[in-house]
């Protein structure tokens, strides 16, 4: 049994409707699709606000030790994701403007460093502080109380005694031993120092075409470099000597001008006998002095550090863009496959379409058959009727013109009468 031309229609209707329905959405995901997502759009804003996250790693809120966040550092400009690109541009643009360091005006003589940091997406400068410290809040920071200066126990290097008295003995020991460990930190500060005072300030802004100033990344190796040396190691407590070889690491790499330099605030070349463990005997050893030899080999660790770090961050930028190009491949396939599924969906809908509308004209002819068959059933009964019309109509003549002739006949036959009665 066949379907009629009207049910086929009604039949297709909601398959065009969905057809219709799917080339929409693929439309619609297409348009949707960016390359940046929402992260990398806010992340401006919330840096400037000072709570991004991205600017905690280069900016550590709190105190954290220098290694981890030095470690963090490096992963955060070698990572590979979506918005690393992003921050590898960042890394060039955050230098460090000024060195400066700083000794403790009250209590422990403590020294550190504060470097000043341009950060021009910001809009304005960053301040790190970073020293050696205990991480035992309770305790001391650092190794030397002011009102007991170092040169009752230091000696020149040309006068170094063969013995020490007990007394300077577990001075020392109280100087630089103790449970308590010890934590080379960074800190973000609000503003610069203002009661401490002021060693020496490295300005890192040469006029020199070709030289450049250290980048925030460098200061954070640098920094390690001085934490991994064995010579810190084994004073582990010397705050001095911590900022001492930040300091001239920082200027051996770097074009820089010294532009203040207050020399009454450093000692000069001190050493100190301490007595060497299982041995019995007291030994000299320096308590600040500027080696070149272990700035060289800091120096050296560092540049080899740096050159690692720099080839992994490349390697990672690299890869990066070879996962974007092939993500950019596969977006092109898959849009060019969207765009030929939606042509087919829209070619299948213009089928389905031309179907309905073929079949909606079917079902308009056979309606139309229709009604010219019911029509033509109607003339033909109207032609019969007519007939039937006409032979009774014809009937009708031939029975008047046969009453007609018989009345002329009856006329005819009453004359002949009169006349033979008038005879």
């Amino acid at each position: 049994m066949s379907m009629s031309p009207t049910s086929t229609y009604m039949r297709i209707q909601p398959r065009l409707q969905r057809f219709r329905s799917a080339t929409y959405l693929l439309t619609l995901s297409s348009t949707l699709k960016t390359k940046h997502s929402l992260k990398a759009l806010t992340e401006p804003i919330l840096r400037a606000f000072r709570i991004s996250p991205a600017d905690n790693a280069e900016f550590p809120r709190g105190k954290p030790a220098v290694l981890p966040w030095a470690l963090s550092l490096i992963e955060h400009y070698a990572s590979q994701t979506e918005e690393s690109d992003i921050y590898r541009r960042r890394m060039g643009t955050l230098t460090v403007k000024e060195l400066r360091w700083y000794k403790g005006s009250i209590g422990m003589e403590h020294e550190y460093v504060v470097a000043i940091v341009a950060d021009p997406q910001s809009g304005f400068d960053r301040f790190l502080k970073l020293e050696r410290a205990r991480d035992d809040p309770g305790e001391e920071l650092v190794t030397f109380p002011a009102d007991h200066s170092l040169r009752r126990y230091a000696h020149s290097d040309d006068s170094i005694s063969s013995s020490h008295s007990s007394s300077e003995s577990s001075y020392y020991e109280h100087t630089t031993g103790g449970s308590g460990e010890c934590l080379d930190a960074v800190r973000q500060l609000t503003e610069l120092p203002e009661t401490d005072r002021l060693i020496e300030r490295s300005t890192f802004r040469p006029s020199q075409p070709g030289y450049r100033a250290p980048t925030l990344l460098e200061l954070a190796l640098v920094a390690k470099a001085v934490h991994d040396n064995n010579n810190y190691h084994l004073w582990s407590r010397q705050c001095v000597w911590f900022s001492t070889m930040i300091v001239r690491v920082m200027q051996s790499d770097f074009r820089h001008q010294i532009t203040h330099r207050d020399s009454s605030l450093t000692f000069q070349n001190w050493m100190i006998e301490v007595l060497e463990e299982g041995i019995g005997t007291f030994k000299a050893r320096s308590i600040y002095k500027e080696q070149e030899q272990i700035t060289n080999d800091i120096l050296v660790s560092f540049l080899n550090s740096r050159a690692l770090v720099l080839e992994k961050i490349s390697d990672a930028a690299h890869r990066v863009t070879r996962q974007k190009d092939q993500h950019q491949i596969i977006d092109e396939a898959v849009a060019q496959r969207d765009e030929a599924a939606a042509i087919a969906a829209e070619a299948a809908a213009s089928s389905v379409e031309a179907t309905a509308r073929a079949a909606e004209a079917a079902a308009r002819a056979a309606d139309a058959e229709a009604r010219a068959e019911r029509e033509a059933e109607l003339r033909a009964e109207a032609e019969r009727r007519a007939r039937d019309e006409a032979r009774k109509n014809a009937m009708s003549e031939r029975e008047v013109k046969e009453l007609r002739r018989r009345i002329a006949e009856f006329e005819a036959s009453s004359h002949g009468r009169g006349r033979s009665w008038a005879r």
